[in-house]
């Protein structure tokens, strides 16, 4: 690997975290129970799950977070906190938060904590952003496996720790504190996993929440950096305006600045 290629991979880290509150979420689930396991109505071959003869739904067990910036994990289990509590814990990270980070958190984690706080009688939180890293990796990139372990070895990036395993969540529920161990740290696994996926990804999101302090202060949109370099020979070029094109120093992201001049007198009609 060049130095200048090293550098830049070792850059793309938010340069002023502290500007938004930005969060790497990760939840584990339990399967539920009828004549046998399962985690959807749907998961057996010609046949459909009836809700009634459902015994025992599948349920969040345990959430671990982080604010982007800090080395602390916050980690939140059933068997710890009583589930009620664990769940309100997560509301108030997400209550808190201007963007929610994770693999699948947008379809997955969030759509089923919420269904969770529903529930409870639990209102919405206020509104967020999501950074999605399955869904950036699917917009963006050609991966034949879009799994979080693949992509953080493929991207060169530290990975998961372990793998999910239905009956180390079963004994942890149960008590056994080796259980209750191993699936935290899988659990905490996740959220380095993921937010490490994250800041490789950077320069490639660039939907990406602005992260600035003022709309109108020129940073980067994805890592906060004000080393931004006018591209002097090119343009961003939209359907009808030309905008000023900036590139980051720091993740290398593209960047638009305002529109500079009208490109089109006319456009398409439909």
């Amino acid at each position: 690997m060049s130095a200048a290629l090293a550098e830049l991979k070792s850059a793309r880290r938010i340069v002023r975290p502290n500007q938004a509150n930005i969060v790497t979420l990760d939840i584990e689930r339990f399967k539920g129970r009828f004549e046998a396991e399962f985690w959807d109505l749907n998961d057996f071959k010609n046949r459909r799950i009836r809700p009634e003869q459902v015994l025992e739904w599948p349920r969040t067990i345990c959430v671990a977070s982080r604010r982007y910036g800090t080395k602390a994990v916050q980690f939140v289990s059933e068997w710890d906190a009583g589930r009620e509590d664990m769940l309100h814990a997560a509301w108030k990270v997400y209550d808190e938060a201007d963007i929610i980070v994770g693999h699948n958190v947008a379809r997955f984690d969030t759509r089923k904590l919420k269904a969770e706080w529903a529930m409870m009688g639990l209102k919405s939180p206020r509104p967020f952003k999501f950074v999605d890293t399955l869904a950036i990796a699917r917009r963006e990139f050609g991966f034949e496996s879009n799994t979080l372990g693949s992509l953080c070895e493929r991207m060169g990036v530290p990975g998961k720790v372990d793998h999910y395993d239905p009956e180390v969540a079963r004994l942890a529920l149960a008590g056994n504190k080796a259980a209750q161990a191993r699936l935290r740290r899988y659990n905490v696994g996740d959220i380095e996993a993921s937010e490490a996926l994250f800041d490789a990804m950077r320069g490639w999101i660039p939907n990406h929440p602005f992260i600035g302090t003022r709309g109108d202060e020129k940073v980067c949109n994805q890592c906060g950096s004000d080393d931004l370099a006018l591209d002097e020979t090119q343009r961003y070029r939209a359907v009808v305006l030309d905008y000023a094109l900036f590139r980051c120093g720091n993740c290398g992201a593209n960047v638009r600045g305002g529109w500079v001049s009208r490109a089109a007198s006319t456009r398409g009609a439909r």
